[in-house]
């Protein structure tokens, strides 16, 4: 089960993650804005996906905490909204504090989360350097 949730909240946030990237695309080609404006809305969008992805990992293991044969949350944890987002932050960022830690097959989503998270912000870091190579070279023509 733990796998499969994995696998769903993977898709869920690769696509939107894609849609949100090709939005940002679309109107870059469509407005022609500054520079600097351009390039801060890129990375805006970037953030705000990245943030939306956190949140969705965080409401599962609220959820999963709530099935504790699917796991649960232990460590410096209370309970609240706040503890769920910052262990699926941490666990997405790869920075893996320990503070908070998943037992249980909730284990799996952490580990699977943090492999998410690493391939979507190095696709954020790869999209905004090729939109700034792409900038630097219409600026220079």
């Amino acid at each position: 089960m733990a796998f499969a949730i994995s696998a769903g909240l993977a898709l869920v946030t690769v696509l939107m993650h894609y849609e949100v990237l090709n939005i940002a695309g679309a109107m870059r080609r469509r407005f022609s804005l500054p520079m600097r404006v351009d390039l801060l809305l890129l990375v805006i969008a970037a953030i705000i996906a990245h943030v939306v992805g956190i949140c969705l990992f965080a409401v599962a293991y609220a959820w999963m905490h709530q099935h504790r044969d699917l796991g649960a949350l232990a460590g410096l944890f209370s309970g609240s909204a706040a503890d769920f987002f910052y262990f699926s932050i941490t666990c997405y960022t790869t920075i893996g504090f320990g503070e908070v830690y998943a037992t249980g097959p909730m284990r799996i989503v952490a580990a699977l989360e943090g492999l998410n998270g690493l391939v979507l912000i190095t696709w954020s870091a790869s999209f905004a350097y090729a939109s700034t190579s792409d900038l630097w070279k219409r600026k220079q023509d």
